[in-house]
């Protein structure tokens, strides 16, 4: 048994749901650690295609039990229609919980989110979703937040509330947006205990027991590295850590329980939001995958923007996060294109750097590219190693070479059996 990480290498939107679904066919607990509902999960089983923003990948085996963690944020709104959309595909859910020192997004923090990016100087904005998750994270460091466990107890959530608001009305007021009132976000509350109330616990006992006893468990990831507060593109980044280190805070796990760290890297690489991309394409090649992959935003529908494998990227993310293995998703996307590149290294005015700078010299690196001869074969159906074709092969290992870890997985498809294990 074992507890394994899935983390995301890249910029986000790399296919962790799909492995998270793969995986939890045999999990025994799924751990969502980090993040809130600003970004989907896209999965695609026997029930269907579902967005999953909040509730965790496994939520589809009845048998696994899922649980939202200490380091996520949590609107309890997005949670119940996330549930009503799921159940009514014929799932049931049963083994759901919400630990108690999740905090939690309220209406107003989705406003300030929204007022505070329109405010930002063009070329500057973040490409926040306007999900509350800046604003709430914001709460949480100074430690004036809402918890989960305070919906329990409505006598300190009113005391706790009446210390926040009067800060929230002033920010509100400062964007011109009405001011709310400790009544109507108590109220608020009270259909969240009502509803909820049950699946708020201390996960503390739940995750110790299930370590200790040997289960098996995987803990699943928001957004990727490049995302990440202290290692991404700051400040074109979330507000948590998507990164393996992440984990240990967001699910209250120690580190040394974690035996597999699978870093989820797609076959191309493709970014939601502001900040900079040096590999983005924006010719007939960056259109062609963007069509092909389907790559629009789980949660906006916002286009992506689509550029060429980042080995730099990759390899920087697997020295932060320690990967013991690779799963590379959507090779099937690059099965029609005659050549194919891979970055390689960056100039960063003259200068071949082979590692990611911070923010201000990526926005002016350059991609150095190395140019592979496509395959030009429908790899849908594959489903062994072997079979792949040998160009196909040869670019799979020039990506697990500069990653600096050892493919585990390769999807061919969206699809929950199109998966070669090597």
């Amino acid at each position: 048994m074992s507890v394994t990480a899935i983390v995301g290498a890249q910029w986000g939107d790399e296919g962790k749901g799909r492995l998270v679904d793969y995986l939890a066919q045999n999990a025994d607990l799924v751990i969502r650690y980090q993040g809130g509902d600003n970004a989907g999960h896209t999965v695609i089983n026997e029930y269907g295609k579902f967005a999953l923003h909040i509730l965790p990948s496994g939520i589809f085996n009845p048998k696994t039990v899922c649980l939202v963690g200490a380091g996520t944020v949590v609107n309890f709104n997005t949670m119940e229609k996330e549930i009503a959309e799921v159940a009514e595909s014929g799932v049931i859910i049963k083994n759901l919980y919400v630990d108690k020192r999740a905090h939690l997004i309220m209406p107003f923090h989705c406003l300030l989110d929204g007022a505070e990016e329109a405010s930002k100087k063009k070329g500057w904005e973040v490409g926040t979703t306007k999900r509350g998750i800046g604003p709430v994270y914001s709460d949480k460091a100074a430690r004036v937040g809402i918890r989960a466990v305070d919906i329990l107890h409505p006598e300190r959530l009113k005391v706790r509330l009446e210390m926040l608001l009067p800060r929230k009305n002033r920010e509100l007021t400062y964007f011109g947006l009405p001011e709310v009132t400790v009544d109507e976000i108590m109220e608020l509350c009270a259909s969240w205990r009502e509803k909820f109330g049950d699946k708020i616990i201390d996960s503390i006992p739940l995750v110790r027991d299930a370590v200790l006893s040997g289960k098996n468990i995987v803990m699943e990831g928001q957004l990727g590295i490049m995302r990440d507060l202290d290692w991404g593109i700051y400040p074109y980044t979330t507000s948590s850590n998507p990164t393996a280190g992440g984990i240990c805070s967001g699910a209250g796990i120690s580190p040394k329980r974690i035996d597999n760290i699978i870093g989820i890297v797609k076959a191309y690489s493709t970014s939601v939001g502001g900040g900079p991309f040096s590999v983005e394409l924006f010719d007939e090649d960056g259109d062609k995958l963007r069509s092909i992959g389907g790559e629009y935003g789980a949660t906006t529908g916002r286009p992506r923007r689509c550029g060429w494998f980042d080995g730099v990227a990759a390899a920087y993310s697997c020295w932060i996060n320690g990967f013991t293995g690779i799963a590379i998703t959507k090779l099937d996307v690059l099965d029609s294109f005659d050549n194919l590149k891979i970055c390689t290294g960056y100039n960063v005015n003259g200068e071949i750097i082979d590692y990611v700078p911070e923010t201000s010299l990526q926005e002016i690196a350059e991609p150095v590219y190395e140019v592979w001869e496509g395959w030009n074969y429908d790899t849908t159906s594959v489903r062994k190693w072997e079979d792949l074709p040998e160009k196909a092969k040869a670019y799979l290992k020039r990506i697990e070479e500069l990653t600096g870890a050892p493919i585990q997985f390769v999807s061919v498809g969206p699809e929950r059996d199109q998966i070669i294990i090597k």
